[in-house]
């Protein structure tokens, strides 16, 4: 799997950390990824952490996902789906399904601003905490 070499200012950097590592970058790629899950994560969990202070707004809980996310994506994209360096209409097919999703945020989620307060009892969770020992 360690056979291809990618060139370019970001595919350039992983690439130089896998040769110093003496591993390939296929191995780099998944720390990276690891690291920016566990990013996610902890963006989430101290949104509100229950008997603290601990807060983080809303909209930079939503920007630390966005960027994490396309960050994500590029790592998946160009090295586990091998779309870096190949033609450019590979990676335009490959991102077309993203119009699609674009088109379900915009619909379902900005375009009603209490869509995601005011979902049905069916379909919320029981935020209860309960799991959390202070």
């Amino acid at each position: 799997m360690g056979e291809h070499k990618y060139t370019g200012p970001i595919a350039g950097i992983f690439q130089k950390i896998a040769d110093k590592m003496g591993k390939d970058v296929y191995y780099v790629n998944f720390l990276i990824l690891m690291f920016f899950t566990l990013f996610e994560v902890a963006a989430v969990f101290f949104s509100k952490v229950p008997g603290t202070d601990i807060e983080i707004t809303r909209g930079a809980v939503w920007a630390v996902l966005i960027v994490v996310g396309i960050i994500k994506g590029y790592g998946i994209a160009a090295f586990f789906m091998h779309l870096k360096g190949d033609p450019f209409i590979y990676t335009r097919t490959a991102l077309f399904p993203v119009l699609f999703v674009v088109l379900m945020l915009w619909g379902i989620g900005l375009s009603n601003p209490d869509g995601i307060d005011n979902l049905p009892a069916w379909c919320t969770p029981n935020w209860d905490y309960s799991y959390v020992t202070e």
